[in-house]
């Protein structure tokens, strides 16, 4: 299968930073408890005693830049106001910005700084508390009162939180024990709702403040609303030969609103292998910033499921249908939601996979 990369991902590893000798100590002994964390220090600090891919650095603003940029997690060994000061010019959002820990010298206390939720710095704090023998300092105010966030939450299901700044009005209102409902065409398992006050009913019924989680599009009445978009629904698309991107995503945005879903929720567009190098497919999946997934004629031969097959496509490719059959495979044997719909020379079906918090 082949899949583009939309992006240079971070590293899903931890850098630990210090600056002082006694900051270093400790720095060496997490860069070990961490399992091959990296460890930065400044070139004066250069000594055998430190592990041979330990990175001694001359500027320090330069390093926390292209770590900030590089890592998930990030533990600086200092003052908070260093960090502070050192990190403010380079953060963006909360939904991009590595998980921040500052640790004292001695390691008494692990501060979870920045991207608490989202970033996992909570947890990173709490972890590294318990390493050392410290105390974890956990100020969101979730955390504090002991009730979960919705940030958390859209995390766990790894879902797109639309719109994102919706999440601190309704953070404070769970922290307050305001009730919420919650939307969803799914019955949700309870593990994933533990902890909420709140009460799961249907679309029409609701007052007040609401999290939807679902992939298709809610008609807004007026009411503080919060989506959650699980990336659940797999594009499979068909196309003639050298049909320009424009036009491909075109019909892949019509099917999705004449169908009533959300493209937040496209997870892969796919199609048959004779397709996958068609420039048009290529620049649809680089605009909606996801793979573009092969399924092979192969594949397609041995699916049980029934799907709509035309005898023009199978007389040209071999097998009876591109969109439908590679939508099903690509989404795990998903469920087709939307079936082939024709819209000039591209064909596109929509497949639901199941996602595993589903009851």
């Amino acid at each position: 299968m082949l899949g583009l990369s939309m992006a240079i991902a971070k590293k899903n590893r931890v850098a630990v930073l210090a600056l002082t000798d006694g900051g270093a100590s400790l720095a060496q002994k997490l860069a070990g408890l961490c399992q091959g964390a990296d460890l930065y220090l400044p070139q004066r600090l250069t000594s055998d005693r430190y592990p041979a891919q330990t990175i001694f650095f001359d500027h320090w603003q330069e390093t926390v830049k292209t770590v900030f940029n590089q890592y998930n997690q990030i533990i600086f060994i200092m003052a908070t106001g260093i960090v502070v000061r050192t990190l403010a010019p380079l953060l963006q959002s909360k939904r991009t910005d590595p998980a921040v820990v500052v640790l004292d010298e001695r390691g008494q206390h692990a501060i979870s700084l920045l991207a608490g939720h989202l970033g996992g710095a909570n947890v990173l704090a709490r972890r590294i508390a318990a390493l050392i023998g410290g105390t974890a300092v956990i100020t969101t105010a979730t955390d504090v009162v002991g009730v979960p966030s919705l940030d958390l939450l859209a995390k766990e299901l790894a879902c797109e939180v639309y719109p994102f700044r919706g999440i601190k009005l309704f953070n404070r209102l769970l922290v307050e024990g305001k009730p919420l409902q919650i939307v969803s065409p799914w019955q949700l398992k309870p593990e994933v709702m533990q902890g909420l006050t709140v009460s799961q009913t249907d679309q029409g019924s609701c007052q007040g403040p609401v999290v939807y989680i679902t992939n298709q599009l809610v008609q807004h009445r007026g009411e503080p609303r919060l989506m959650l978009r699980p990336r659940n629904l797999v594009a499979g698309v068909g196309c003639r030969k050298g049909v320009s991107g424009k036009q491909i995503i075109a019909a892949i945005k019509e099917t999705f609103r004449c169908s009533g879903y959300s493209l937040l929720s496209l997870k892969y567009l796919t199609t048959v292998d004779l397709k996958m190098q068609e420039p048009g497919l290529l620049q649809a999946a680089r605009y909606f910033r996801v793979p573009l997934i092969e399924v092979t004629r192969e594949q397609i031969q041995h699916l049980t499921v029934q799907y709509n097959q035309s005898d023009f496509v199978k007389e040209q490719i071999g097998v009876g249908g591109v969109c439908e059959p590679a939508a099903i495979t690509a989404s795990g044997m998903g469920q087709i939601k939307v079936p082939k719909q024709k819209i000039g020379p591209v064909t596109v079906a929509l497949a639901e996979a199941k996602l595993w918090w589903w009851d």
